[in-house]
C-alpha cells in the first residue's frame, strides 16, 4: 500500500467451523484465530511422498504493500498449522514486472519445490514457466488473480469478478443519485487499474460494464474495443509514483458538471489506486471537486478517508485478505494429498476451517475456481469493524 497511508497491518481472520457436506474434498481443521484469540497450534510436519516435509512457494505480484503482507499473514498460519514448509518471495514493487515473476518462479522450480502458489502480474506472459513447473511435477494453483487456465490446477478466487463488479457499482450509486445523477442525468465514470494486463483487474472493469449495461445504462465509461482499457481508464501498473500521478490526474478531471466535461465517479481498482485518489482529492488546492470515489484496498488502508466526512471516499469494496492466504496454503496442500481432483471438483465443495467453500467453472473464463466468498462494502458505519 501507499508509503503515504502506511498502517501496521494487523490480521483478524473472523471465521466459523462448518458442518461437512455433501461432495467434500477435505476433512475440518481448527479455525484460525478470530479477534483476540490464539493462534492454531503448530501441527507435525506434512511430508511427501519421500518423507521430506511438503514445500509450498508463494509468489505475490509484489512485496512491500498491506495487501500482500496481510495475504502472507494468513498463508503463514496456515503454513505452521499443518506443518509445511512456506517458502515466500516476491518482486518488489519497483520490480514488478513478469521478467522478474519468471526469474522467482525458475528459483522456485530449481529448488525442486512441492507446489506453486501464484498471482501473476500478466497471465499470458508467465504461462510457459508455469507449464514447465508442471511438466516437472509441481503442483500449481493461482490466488488473487489468475493464469492462463490451463497453467494451474484451480484458481483461489477471492470474489468473482461479477460480484466485484456489482458491489464497485453498488458502492458507487447513493453518492451520485445524491449530487442529482440517474436515468435522468448521465454520469461519466473514470477507472484507475493496474498495469493493463493484470487478468483479475481486467476481468473486474469487463464485470463492470456488463452490470452498468444490465441496468445502470447511465453511467458512462469510455473504454476501447478490449473493454478495459480507454480514454476513461488508467494503467499506472504497480509504481507507486505512477499511481499517485494518475489519481492527480483524475481528480483534476472531476467534478459535478453535468455535460460529461468531468468524471463524476472514479473506482480504484487495485490497492494503491484508491488511497491515491483520496490523498490526491486532499491534497487539491481551493475548491475540492465533487466526485464520488470507491475502489478496493483493505479496510485499515483506507480507513482515514471513510471517516473523514469531509473526503468523498467514503466506502470501500475488499474481501478478507488473511483468509484468503489461508484457503490458498489449505487447498493446495490439499490438492499435494490427492483430497481435490480438478477433473471432478467442479460443484464440489471444499471443506476449510474458514467455512465450507465451493469449486465453480468461472463462466467468462471455463477454468475451476475455489470461490472464498461474496465482496464486502465497507462505510463509515462499519469499517472499524475490520482489522485487516
Amino acid at each position: 500500500m501507499k508509503r503515504i497511508l502506511a498502517v501496521v497491518l494487523t490480521l483478524v481472520m473472523l471465521v466459523s467451523l462448518f458442518a461437512a457436506c455433501a461432495g467434500e474434498t477435505a476433512a475440518p481443521t481448527p479455525a484460525p484465530p478470530a479477534n483476540g484469540g490464539d493462534t492454531p497450534a503448530p501441527g507435525p510436519p506434512a511430508t511427501n511422498e519421500d518423507g521430506e516435509t511438503i514445500r509450498i512457494a508463494m509468489l505475490p505480484k509484489f512485496r512491500g504493500e498491506n495487501y500482500f503482507d496481510g495475504v502472507y499473514a494468513g498463508a503463514r498460519l496456515a503454513a505452521d498449522h499443518f506443518g509445511i514448509e512456506l517458502i515466500y518471495d516476491g518482486p518488489s514493487q519497483a520490480e514488478a514486472t513478469n521478467a522478474r515473476q519468471v526469474e522467482i518462479l525458475n528459483g522456485f522450480i530449481a529448488a525442486g519445490v512441492d507446489a506453486i502458489l501464484v498471482s501473476p502480474l500478466d497471465a499470458v506472459g508467465l504461462a510457459p514457466t508455469l507449464r514447465r513447473a508442471i511438466e516437472e511435477g509441481i503442483a500449481v494453483t493461482s490466488f488473487d488473480a489468475d493464469a492462463e487456465i490451463d497453467a494451474r490446477a484451480f484458481f483461489v478466487n477471492q470474489a468473482t469478478s461479477d460480484d466485484i463488479g456489482r458491489g464497485l457499482v453498488d458502492a458507487l450509486i447513493p453518492g451520485l443519485t445524491a449530487n442529482g445523477f440517474g436515468p435522468d442525468q448521465p454520469a461519466r465514470l473514470g477507472i484507475i487499474s493496474g498495469s493493463g494486463l493484470d487478468f483479475n483487474q481486467n476481468e473486474w472493469i469487463l464485470a463492470i460494464q456488463r452490470y452498468l449495461a444490465s441496468g445502470f445504462t447511465w453511467i458512462t465509461l469510455d473504454a476501447d474495443d478490449t473493454g478495459f482499457m480507454g480514454g476513461d481508464i488508467w494503467t499506472p501498473g504497480s509504481d507507486e509514483t505512477a499511481a499517485q500521478n494518475a489519481a492527480i490526474e483524475a481528480i483534476a478531471l472531476s467534478g459535478d458538471a453535468t455535460d460529461g466535461s468531468q468524471l463524476n465517479a472514479i473506482i480504484g481498482a487495485s490497492s494503491m489506486s484508491i488511497p491515491a485518489l483520496g490523498a490526491a482529492w486532499n491534497a487539491v488546492v481551493g475548491e475540492r471537486p465533487n466526485v464520488v470515489l470507491t475502489g478496493l484496498a483493505t479496510p485499515l488502508g483506507i480507513v482515514d478517508f471513510i471517516v473523514d466526512e469531509e473526503n468523498p471516499l467514503n466506502t470501500g469494496v475488499l474481501w478478507d485478505v488473511g483468509e484468503l492466504g489461508w484457503l490458498a496454503v489449505e487447498s493446495t496442500l490439499a490438492l499435494l494429498r490427492g483430497d481435490i481432483d480438478v477433473n471432478t471438483a467442479a460443484g464440489t465443495s471444499f471443506t476449510s476451517a474458514i467455512g465450507t467453500k465451493v469449486f465453480e467453472i468461472d463462466e467468462h473464463t471455463g477454468g475451476l475456481q475455489l470461490l472464498l466468498g461474496p465482496a464486502l462494502i465497507f462505510n463509515p458505519g462499519n469499517v472499524r469493524e475490520f482489522n485487516f
